[in-house]
């Protein structure tokens, strides 16, 4: 009888695989099911104890061992399944990525995975399977069929990681999506750039007084970039900063974010991450952060005057009502998304592009030959309008986001269920996919040299661009970065003042390889200490 009842379970686990868990999607419901999966395990004891007269004891083992035959029958016939009869079985990668999507986790002991995927990718090629159904793509054409204009790709389930709380980044309705993005859109015309750029003014002030006090003594700049970054996003979305250039200590609402998106180091599934954010604490920083967010949206809603920031743009289509439902959703969503998404990526930007400035410091006499001839303003400032025409200035920016974009790795879309045709290679239907920029970065397929940093290439070596379509740092099509002109505003502001008037101090290449050794990825890159000195530059040059 126990044979019978074993062999029972054994088959319901396939039927349960084959019939069910391999079709659709289901990482929302991981809490339910394994809730079912206990519940289960009371009724099945209980049962067996009452009306089979079973000990406790012995109830609970044959309940153990009737889900030991469900839960072998249903991941053997995974296992097979994901091994021999899946649509991409045919694609390279390591046999533990191919059984679970959990594996990859297996390699990030360092929170490394931009490197890991580039070693991997140069032993399996350009198309790498990553997951059970995930593939990393590598090749110059895939980013465009991706991501570009036209794609009939859409977002993959990594984005429902806060589901219901969704933001203009992590919705997958395109309808709202669309309609959204059209309000933010509102918030980068020319206008408001303006308005933003005389808002940064006062933090940017700051900063270069902090190299200025540092008569030529080693600062940590990514320290210092974090601080300008987060103080300007605090005060472009909420009217208010963080105040940590002035206090040099990082906002514990900060902490709280670093601290709340290190799970995402580990790249592993989305019903994973489900699971651990419905266990009580054990992403405790993360909704802390979230709340602190909220609570600073509530206060801008509530504050009056006609301050013109990003979230004024955002909430001018209720004409001063409170919002409610899923627009109070969106915008709680939104609320964390500015500071994430405008800080992070210009901070890592600003960062990067000094390292590559003090190994070649001839870039700066460059960079100095384009800037001199504007005008500045009272306050040592450029407009930013002739800052975006400097090509030498744009090609050093685009140097920098080539080599560590800010997102490195996964930015996951889901393929059509038609498939997707790549330059000849048909990636089936319904596949988890994405293009690791960091790798794309450094193909010889996209780029020549592509180590080495030459930011001609984007403008008198054009020869040097193999294909500039895989060039996508703050992605590219709908789900495009809307900030990526406030972002390069921002950018090009920092780099063209500091450029400007201070010397570069000569630093070991040594440290900058360590710089480069050091740099570890969450979601976007977490870049180590860059210790650098400014030396007042001297005019007469």
């Amino acid at each position: 009888m126990e044979a019978i009842i074993s062999l029972a379970a054994f088959v319901a686990g396939i039927t349960s695989h084959l019939a069910f868990f391999r079709i659709g999607e289901h990482h929302l419901y991981s809490t339910r099911y394994v809730l079912a999966a206990i519940l289960a395990f009371a009724i099945s004891t209980t049962v067996q104890s009452r009306f089979f007269q079973f000990s406790s004891h012995g109830a609970a083992l044959g309940t153990l061992g009737i889900a030991t035959s469900y839960f072998g029958g249903l991941y053997s016939s995974l296992i097979i399944f994901r091994l021999f009869f899946h649509p991409l079985n045919k694609f390279s990668g390591p046999l533990g990525c191919k059984i679970s999507s959990a594996w990859f986790t297996t390699y990030l002991s360092r929170r490394d995975a931009f490197r890991q995927l580039l070693k991997l990718h140069q032993k399996h090629g350009n198309f790498l399977r990553i997951g059970s159904n995930d593939l990393s793509i590598a090749h110059p054409k895939a980013v465009q069929a991706i991501y570009g204009l036209g794609s009939q790709c859409r977002k993959a389930d990594w984005y429902d990681l806060t589901y219901p709380m969704v933001s203009l980044q992590s919705t997958r309705d395109d309808e709202l999506h669309s309609k959204w993005r059209r309000v933010w859109s509102t918030a980068f015309g020319d206008r408001n750039l303006r308005d933003y750029e005389q808002r940064m003014l006062r933090y940017r002030a700051i900063l270069i007084k902090a190299i200025e006090d540092s008569a030529g003594q080693s600062m940590d700049m990514t320290k210092w970039f974090g601080y300008y970054s987060f103080d300007v996003m605090g005060e472009l979305a909420f009217g208010r900063s963080f105040e940590m250039l002035e206090t040099t200590k990082e906002h514990e609402a900060i902490k709280l974010l670093n601290a709340g998106t290190l799970a995402l180091s580990l790249k592993l599934p989305m019903w994973f991450f489900r699971l651990l954010v419905s266990i009580p604490g054990a992403t405790k920083d993360w909704w802390v952060f979230i709340r602190y967010c909220i609570s600073q949206l509530d206060n801008r809603i509530n504050a009056k005057g006609d301050t013109k920031d990003l979230m004024s743009c955002l909430l001018k289509p209720f004409n001063g009502q409170n919002p409610t439902g899923l627009d109070r959703t969106l915008l709680e969503g939104d609320s964390q998304l500015i500071i994430v998404a405008g800080s992070d990526t210009t901070s890592t930007t600003l960062t990067t592009v000094f390292r590559y400035l003090a190994q070649y410091p001839h870039h700066v006499g460059i960079l100095r030959a384009e800037i001199d001839p504007l005008q500045r303003s009272e306050l040592g400032e450029y407009a930013y309008i002739d800052l975006s025409k400097l090509k030498h200035l744009n090609g050093v920016i685009n140097e920098a986001l080539r080599l560590f974009p800010p997102v490195p790795t996964i930015l996951p879309r889901l393929t059509p269920p038609d498939g997707l045709d790549i330059d000849g290679t048909f990636i089936p239907g319904n596949t988890t996919v994405f293009c690791p920029q960091f790798v794309v970065g450094r193909s010889s397929e996209s780029y020549a040299s592509p180590d080495e940093f030459i930011p001609e290439r984007w403008y008198s070596q054009p020869e040097l661009l193999r294909d500039a379509s895989s060039f996508a740092p703050f992605s590219t099509g709908n789900y495009g970065c809307v900030g990526r002109p406030l972002a390069l505003l921002n950018i090009r502001a920092v780099v063209a003042r500091i450029v400007a008037s201070y010397d570069i101090r000569s630093t070991p290449v040594e440290s900058l390889i360590e710089f480069d050794n050091g740099m570890k990825e969450n979601f976007t890159f977490i870049p180590p200490e860059l210790k650098l000195s400014f030396v007042k530059r001297q005019m007469s040059e």
